[in-house]
Protein backbone atom coordinates (compact mmCIF):
# COMPACT_ATOMS: atom_id res chain seq x y z
CA UNK A 1 0.00 0.00 0.00
CA UNK A 2 1.54 3.28 -0.90
CA UNK A 3 2.43 5.55 1.91
CA UNK A 4 0.38 8.43 0.27
CA UNK A 5 -2.63 6.61 0.85
CA UNK A 6 -1.85 5.19 4.42
CA UNK A 7 2.11 4.96 6.26
CA UNK A 8 2.93 2.57 9.09
CA UNK A 9 5.28 4.59 11.45
CA UNK A 10 6.45 1.54 13.43
CA UNK A 11 5.52 -1.71 14.90
CA UNK A 12 6.05 -3.12 18.11
CA UNK A 13 5.92 -7.04 18.70
CA UNK A 14 5.26 -8.40 22.04
CA UNK A 15 5.46 -12.07 24.03
CA UNK A 16 2.60 -11.47 26.20
CA UNK A 17 3.00 -15.38 27.08
CA UNK A 18 -0.07 -18.16 27.98
CA UNK A 19 -1.66 -14.97 30.43
CA UNK A 20 -0.97 -11.24 31.24
CA UNK A 21 1.85 -11.96 34.24
CA UNK A 22 3.48 -14.79 32.51
CA UNK A 23 6.21 -12.33 30.75
CA UNK A 24 8.01 -9.65 31.90
CA UNK A 25 9.96 -7.11 29.86
CA UNK A 26 13.66 -7.49 30.24
CA UNK A 27 14.11 -3.97 30.24
CA UNK A 28 11.47 -1.92 31.98
CA UNK A 29 9.51 -3.16 34.79
CA UNK A 30 7.31 -0.33 33.90
CA UNK A 31 6.08 2.59 31.34
CA UNK A 32 5.11 6.22 31.13
CA UNK A 33 2.45 6.50 29.17
CA UNK A 34 1.48 8.68 26.07
CA UNK A 35 0.34 11.00 28.52
CA UNK A 36 3.20 11.33 30.22
CA UNK A 37 1.92 10.18 33.62
CA UNK A 38 -0.01 7.18 33.67
CA UNK A 39 2.41 4.04 34.39
CA UNK A 40 2.04 0.93 32.81
CA UNK A 41 3.17 -2.33 34.31
CA UNK A 42 6.38 -4.29 31.66
CA UNK A 43 3.68 -7.36 31.41
CA UNK A 44 4.56 -8.18 27.95
CA UNK A 45 7.92 -8.86 26.63
CA UNK A 46 9.20 -6.75 23.92
CA UNK A 47 11.04 -9.26 20.90
CA UNK A 48 10.38 -7.16 17.60
CA UNK A 49 9.78 -3.87 15.95
CA UNK A 50 10.35 -2.29 12.85
CA UNK A 51 10.22 1.57 12.36
CA UNK A 52 10.12 3.33 8.22
CA UNK A 53 13.12 1.11 8.33
CA UNK A 54 11.50 -2.17 8.11
CA UNK A 55 14.41 -4.24 9.81
CA UNK A 56 14.06 -7.74 10.18
CA UNK A 57 14.41 -10.46 13.03
CA UNK A 58 16.69 -12.75 11.50
CA UNK A 59 18.82 -15.04 13.86
CA UNK A 60 21.91 -16.96 13.30
CA UNK A 61 21.83 -20.59 12.20
CA UNK A 62 21.28 -23.02 15.39
CA UNK A 63 19.03 -19.90 17.54
CA UNK A 64 15.51 -19.13 17.93
CA UNK A 65 13.46 -17.28 20.31
CA UNK A 66 11.92 -19.55 22.23
CA UNK A 67 7.55 -19.74 22.07
CA UNK A 68 5.46 -21.86 23.93
CA UNK A 69 1.91 -22.88 22.59
CA UNK A 70 0.12 -20.99 24.46
CA UNK A 71 1.66 -18.13 24.28
CA UNK A 72 -0.09 -14.58 23.03
CA UNK A 73 1.49 -12.07 20.81
CA UNK A 74 0.29 -8.41 21.06
CA UNK A 75 1.21 -5.89 18.06
CA UNK A 76 1.47 -2.24 18.69
CA UNK A 77 1.39 0.21 15.71
CA UNK A 78 1.29 3.39 14.54
CA UNK A 79 -0.50 3.80 10.98
CA UNK A 80 -1.50 7.42 9.39
CA UNK A 81 -3.26 8.14 6.96
CA UNK A 82 -2.45 10.52 4.59
CA UNK A 83 -6.22 11.48 2.86
CA UNK A 84 -9.25 12.97 4.92
CA UNK A 85 -11.23 9.97 4.54
CA UNK A 86 -11.27 6.56 6.05
CA UNK A 87 -9.20 4.10 5.21
CA UNK A 88 -8.49 0.03 6.13
CA UNK A 89 -4.96 -2.05 5.68
CA UNK A 90 -4.44 -5.42 6.63
CA UNK A 91 -0.78 -5.62 8.64
CA UNK A 92 0.91 -8.64 7.04
CA UNK A 93 4.14 -10.50 8.78
CA UNK A 94 6.04 -13.87 7.82
CA UNK A 95 6.99 -16.26 10.44
CA UNK A 96 9.89 -18.52 9.76
CA UNK A 97 8.71 -21.35 12.81
CA UNK A 98 11.63 -24.57 13.20
CA UNK A 99 10.50 -26.78 16.08
CA UNK A 100 13.87 -28.74 15.75
CA UNK A 101 15.25 -29.64 19.98
CA UNK A 102 18.68 -28.66 19.40
CA UNK A 103 17.97 -24.36 18.95
CA UNK A 104 19.97 -22.25 21.04
CA UNK A 105 17.44 -19.85 22.69
CA UNK A 106 17.79 -16.51 22.75
CA UNK A 107 16.33 -13.87 25.08
CA UNK A 108 15.56 -10.12 23.54
CA UNK A 109 16.95 -7.07 25.36
CA UNK A 110 15.20 -3.87 24.13
CA UNK A 111 17.89 -1.23 24.48
CA UNK A 112 17.06 2.36 24.19
CA UNK A 113 18.19 5.41 25.44
CA UNK A 114 15.24 6.82 26.74
CA UNK A 115 13.76 3.65 27.45
CA UNK A 116 10.75 2.94 29.72
CA UNK A 117 8.71 5.27 28.05
CA UNK A 118 5.47 4.79 25.27
CA UNK A 119 7.27 7.47 22.99
CA UNK A 120 10.99 7.37 23.95
CA UNK A 121 11.85 10.07 22.06
CA UNK A 122 14.53 13.05 22.54
CA UNK A 123 15.50 16.40 20.76
CA UNK A 124 18.82 17.31 19.73
CA UNK A 125 19.33 20.63 19.69
CA UNK A 126 21.13 22.14 16.92
CA UNK A 127 23.83 24.78 16.69
CA UNK A 128 26.72 22.62 16.58
CA UNK A 129 29.91 23.27 14.31
CA UNK A 130 29.80 21.40 11.10
CA UNK A 131 30.81 18.11 11.48
CA UNK A 132 29.46 17.70 15.21
CA UNK A 133 27.88 15.12 16.92
CA UNK A 134 25.49 14.85 19.72
CA UNK A 135 26.00 11.39 21.66
CA UNK A 136 23.21 10.11 23.70
CA UNK A 137 24.02 6.84 25.71
CA UNK A 138 22.65 3.68 28.22
CA UNK A 139 24.05 1.27 29.52
CA UNK A 140 22.72 -2.08 29.64
CA UNK A 141 24.38 -5.17 32.21
CA UNK A 142 23.22 -8.67 31.46
CA UNK A 143 22.08 -10.83 34.50
CA UNK A 144 23.57 -13.60 33.89
CA UNK A 145 26.95 -14.40 31.21
CA UNK A 146 26.29 -14.99 27.66
CA UNK A 147 26.69 -14.43 24.21
CA UNK A 148 25.00 -11.56 21.84
CA UNK A 149 24.05 -13.23 18.70
CA UNK A 150 22.18 -10.49 16.59
CA UNK A 151 20.84 -6.80 16.62
CA UNK A 152 19.42 -4.06 14.52
CA UNK A 153 18.35 -0.61 14.97
CA UNK A 154 16.13 2.06 14.70
CA UNK A 155 17.02 6.19 14.35
CA UNK A 156 15.19 9.07 12.42
CA UNK A 157 16.02 11.82 10.25
CA UNK A 158 19.73 13.51 11.44
CA UNK A 159 20.59 9.84 12.81
CA UNK A 160 24.71 8.96 12.16
CA UNK A 161 24.72 5.80 13.81
CA UNK A 162 24.10 3.24 16.46
CA UNK A 163 27.02 2.07 18.55
CA UNK A 164 27.16 -0.85 20.67
CA UNK A 165 30.77 -1.06 22.92
CA UNK A 166 32.42 -2.67 25.98
CA UNK A 167 33.76 -0.09 27.99
CA UNK A 168 35.22 -2.08 30.44
CA UNK A 169 37.54 -3.59 27.16
CA UNK A 170 38.68 0.23 26.37
CA UNK A 171 35.11 0.93 25.12
CA UNK A 172 36.05 -1.72 22.47
CA UNK A 173 33.33 -1.45 19.47
CA UNK A 174 31.52 -4.35 19.22
CA UNK A 175 28.81 -3.58 16.45
CA UNK A 176 27.49 -0.75 14.47
CA UNK A 177 24.04 -0.55 12.75
CA UNK A 178 23.94 2.16 9.97
CA UNK A 179 21.17 3.77 8.45
CA UNK A 180 21.01 3.97 4.22
CA UNK A 181 18.33 6.75 3.37
CA UNK A 182 15.71 6.63 0.06
CA UNK A 183 17.01 8.96 -2.40
CA UNK A 184 15.47 12.45 -3.20
CA UNK A 185 12.68 10.90 -5.03
CA UNK A 186 11.76 8.47 -2.17
CA UNK A 187 8.13 8.91 -0.99
CA UNK A 188 9.42 9.60 2.20
CA UNK A 189 10.26 13.23 1.31
CA UNK A 190 7.12 13.96 -0.88
CA UNK A 191 4.22 13.17 1.19
CA UNK A 192 2.52 15.18 3.85
CA UNK A 193 1.80 15.47 6.26
CA UNK A 194 5.01 14.27 8.46
CA UNK A 195 5.41 14.21 12.39
CA UNK A 196 9.14 14.13 11.93
CA UNK A 197 12.23 14.09 9.64
CA UNK A 198 11.86 10.99 7.34
CA UNK A 199 13.79 8.34 8.68
CA UNK A 200 16.19 5.90 7.10
CA UNK A 201 15.12 2.81 3.78
CA UNK A 202 17.05 0.56 5.59
CA UNK A 203 19.66 -0.26 8.59
CA UNK A 204 22.44 -2.67 9.02
CA UNK A 205 21.08 -5.86 10.87
CA UNK A 206 24.03 -8.43 12.14
CA UNK A 207 23.91 -11.68 13.37
CA UNK A 208 27.22 -14.10 14.72
CA UNK A 209 27.26 -17.81 15.61
CA UNK A 210 30.02 -17.29 17.75
CA UNK A 211 28.38 -14.49 19.51
CA UNK A 212 30.08 -11.37 21.83
CA UNK A 213 30.71 -12.87 24.72
CA UNK A 214 29.36 -11.20 28.10
CA UNK A 215 29.78 -11.92 31.33
CA UNK A 216 26.81 -11.11 34.09
CA UNK A 217 26.71 -7.72 35.24
CA UNK A 218 29.30 -6.17 32.52
CA UNK A 219 28.00 -3.06 31.37
CA UNK A 220 27.36 -2.94 27.60
CA UNK A 221 26.85 0.28 26.52
CA UNK A 222 24.43 1.69 23.18
CA UNK A 223 25.39 5.19 21.71
CA UNK A 224 22.97 7.36 19.95
CA UNK A 225 24.87 9.70 17.85
CA UNK A 226 23.20 12.26 15.48
CA UNK A 227 24.55 15.16 13.60
CA UNK A 228 24.67 18.25 16.17
CA UNK A 229 24.72 21.26 13.27
CA UNK A 230 21.28 21.25 12.74
CA UNK A 231 17.89 21.18 15.31
CA UNK A 232 16.36 17.21 14.94
CA UNK A 233 13.38 17.07 17.23
CA UNK A 234 11.50 13.62 18.77
CA UNK A 235 14.14 11.18 17.24
CA UNK A 236 15.07 7.54 18.80
CA UNK A 237 18.02 5.85 19.19
CA UNK A 238 16.96 1.84 20.09
CA UNK A 239 18.49 -1.37 19.36
CA UNK A 240 17.17 -4.76 19.67
CA UNK A 241 19.79 -7.17 20.98
CA UNK A 242 19.11 -10.96 20.89
CA UNK A 243 21.57 -13.12 23.43
CA UNK A 244 22.28 -16.36 24.28
CA UNK A 245 22.07 -17.31 28.14
CA UNK A 246 25.93 -18.88 28.54
CA UNK A 247 27.58 -19.74 31.56
CA UNK A 248 30.60 -20.02 30.18
CA UNK A 249 30.61 -16.60 28.60
CA UNK A 250 32.31 -14.58 30.83
CA UNK A 251 35.14 -17.03 31.76
CA UNK A 252 38.16 -14.60 29.87
CA UNK A 253 37.39 -11.17 30.54
CA UNK A 254 37.27 -9.10 26.67
CA UNK A 255 37.31 -12.18 24.75
CA UNK A 256 38.64 -12.14 21.43
CA UNK A 257 35.80 -10.74 18.97
CA UNK A 258 33.63 -13.05 17.30
CA UNK A 259 35.27 -13.91 13.40
CA UNK A 260 32.17 -14.71 11.49
CA UNK A 261 30.00 -11.74 12.03
CA UNK A 262 27.96 -11.27 9.20
CA UNK A 263 25.91 -7.48 8.78
CA UNK A 264 22.87 -7.29 5.72
CA UNK A 265 21.29 -3.63 4.87
CA UNK A 266 18.67 -3.33 1.93
CA UNK A 267 20.14 -3.44 -1.32
CA UNK A 268 17.45 -1.11 -2.78
CA UNK A 269 18.72 2.65 -4.17
CA UNK A 270 19.34 5.18 -1.64
CA UNK A 271 21.77 7.33 0.20
CA UNK A 272 24.45 6.77 2.80
CA UNK A 273 25.08 10.31 3.63
CA UNK A 274 22.76 11.85 6.12
CA UNK A 275 20.85 14.14 4.32
CA UNK A 276 19.67 17.53 5.44
CA UNK A 277 15.94 18.20 5.24
CA UNK A 278 13.72 20.78 6.81
CA UNK A 279 10.11 19.65 8.26
CA UNK A 280 7.63 21.88 6.73
CA UNK A 281 4.26 23.20 8.22
CA UNK A 282 1.00 21.15 6.39
CA UNK A 283 -2.50 23.05 6.01
CA UNK A 284 -5.16 22.23 4.06
CA UNK A 285 -6.01 23.58 0.94
CA UNK A 286 -9.34 24.77 -0.64
CA UNK A 287 -10.22 20.85 -1.45
CA UNK A 288 -8.82 19.55 1.72
CA UNK A 289 -5.44 18.21 0.89
CA UNK A 290 -2.64 19.03 2.78
CA UNK A 291 -0.44 21.26 1.48
CA UNK A 292 2.73 23.27 2.75
CA UNK A 293 2.40 26.42 4.70
CA UNK A 294 4.80 29.47 5.47
CA UNK A 295 2.68 30.14 8.74
CA UNK A 296 -0.87 29.49 9.98
CA UNK A 297 -3.56 31.80 9.21
CA UNK A 298 -4.74 34.73 11.61
CA UNK A 299 -3.08 37.99 13.23
CA UNK A 300 0.67 38.43 14.81
CA UNK A 301 0.55 39.37 18.32
CA UNK A 302 3.33 40.91 19.56
CA UNK A 303 5.08 40.61 23.26
CA UNK A 304 8.11 41.06 25.89
CA UNK A 305 9.79 38.60 27.68
CA UNK A 306 6.86 36.04 28.69
CA UNK A 307 4.12 35.01 26.75
CA UNK A 308 1.48 32.27 27.12
CA UNK A 309 -0.26 30.35 25.05
CA UNK A 310 -3.32 28.29 25.93
CA UNK A 311 -3.20 24.47 23.72
CA UNK A 312 -6.89 23.61 23.38
CA UNK A 313 -8.32 21.11 20.94
CA UNK A 314 -6.83 21.33 17.30
CA UNK A 315 -5.85 25.08 18.29
CA UNK A 316 -3.19 27.01 19.36
CA UNK A 317 -4.69 30.10 21.14
CA UNK A 318 -1.73 32.62 19.29
CA UNK A 319 -0.65 31.11 15.97
CA UNK A 320 1.23 33.76 15.45
CA UNK A 321 3.69 35.38 18.23
CA UNK A 322 6.70 37.94 18.08
CA UNK A 323 8.68 38.12 21.16
CA UNK A 324 12.00 39.10 22.22
CA UNK A 325 15.19 37.36 22.41
CA UNK A 326 15.10 34.87 25.40
CA UNK A 327 11.79 35.32 25.95
CA UNK A 328 9.74 32.50 28.15
CA UNK A 329 7.39 30.83 26.41
CA UNK A 330 4.24 28.52 28.27
CA UNK A 331 2.29 26.12 27.23
CA UNK A 332 -0.89 25.60 28.74
CA UNK A 333 -2.50 22.21 28.12
CA UNK A 334 -6.69 22.33 28.84
CA UNK A 335 -8.18 20.13 27.39
CA UNK A 336 -9.43 16.12 27.22
CA UNK A 337 -7.09 14.81 23.79
CA UNK A 338 -3.35 14.80 24.23
CA UNK A 339 -1.56 17.24 22.51
CA UNK A 340 2.10 18.37 22.33
CA UNK A 341 4.43 21.25 21.17
CA UNK A 342 7.21 20.22 18.20
CA UNK A 343 9.66 22.28 16.23
CA UNK A 344 9.27 21.43 12.72
CA UNK A 345 12.31 24.01 11.55
CA UNK A 346 13.83 26.58 13.25
CA UNK A 347 17.18 28.10 15.09
CA UNK A 348 16.91 25.47 18.08
CA UNK A 349 15.36 21.99 18.15
CA UNK A 350 12.98 21.33 20.93
CA UNK A 351 9.26 19.22 21.77
CA UNK A 352 6.91 18.72 24.90
CA UNK A 353 5.95 15.84 25.84
CA UNK A 354 2.39 14.69 25.26
CA UNK A 355 -0.24 16.32 27.84
CA UNK A 356 -4.10 16.76 28.00
CA UNK A 357 -3.27 19.01 31.04
CA UNK A 358 -0.10 20.64 32.74
CA UNK A 359 2.49 23.57 31.45
CA UNK A 360 5.44 23.10 29.45
CA UNK A 361 7.82 25.98 29.32
CA UNK A 362 10.72 27.15 26.41
CA UNK A 363 13.03 29.59 26.49
CA UNK A 364 14.12 31.22 23.13
CA UNK A 365 17.75 32.17 23.48
CA UNK A 366 18.09 32.20 19.48
CA UNK A 367 16.81 34.73 17.08
CA UNK A 368 14.76 33.39 14.30
CA UNK A 369 11.53 32.14 12.90
CA UNK A 370 10.65 29.12 14.88
CA UNK A 371 7.79 26.93 12.75
CA UNK A 372 5.41 24.45 15.56
CA UNK A 373 3.12 21.78 15.42
CA UNK A 374 1.28 19.01 17.54
CA UNK A 375 3.24 16.00 16.24
CA UNK A 376 0.14 13.96 17.10
CA UNK A 377 -2.72 16.78 14.98
CA UNK A 378 0.07 17.98 12.75
CA UNK A 379 -2.11 19.61 10.01
CA UNK A 380 -4.54 20.99 12.27
CA UNK A 381 -2.57 22.75 14.89
CA UNK A 382 0.44 24.66 13.83
CA UNK A 383 1.68 27.57 14.99
CA UNK A 384 4.61 30.18 14.11
CA UNK A 385 6.97 32.00 16.62
CA UNK A 386 9.47 34.69 15.36
CA UNK A 387 12.57 35.65 18.14
CA UNK A 388 13.59 39.38 17.70
CA UNK A 389 17.17 40.09 17.66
Amino acid sequence: MPIQRLMLHHIVFLNVGAKLGDKQDRTCDSFTGLDSRTTIPGFAERFYAAGEERIEMELPQGYGYKNATADNWVMTYMLMNHRAETDRAYIQYTVTYDDAPDLTPVDPYWLDVRDCWADPVYDVPGGGRPGSLDVQTKSWKPPVSGRIVAGGGHVHGGGEELRLSQPGCGDRTLQRSKPKWGLASHPFYRVRPVLHEPGPIGMTRWTTQQGFRVAAGEEVKLSSIYDAELPHTRVMGITIVYFAPDATAGAQPCAPLPTDVRTSRTKAPGRLATPVVTVPLTGLDERGRAVQISRPPGRTERAGRRASVRVRDLDFSKPNLSVARGARISWDFRGPSLHDVTLASGPRGFSSHHYDRGRYTKALDTPGTYRLFCSLHPVSMTQRIVVRR
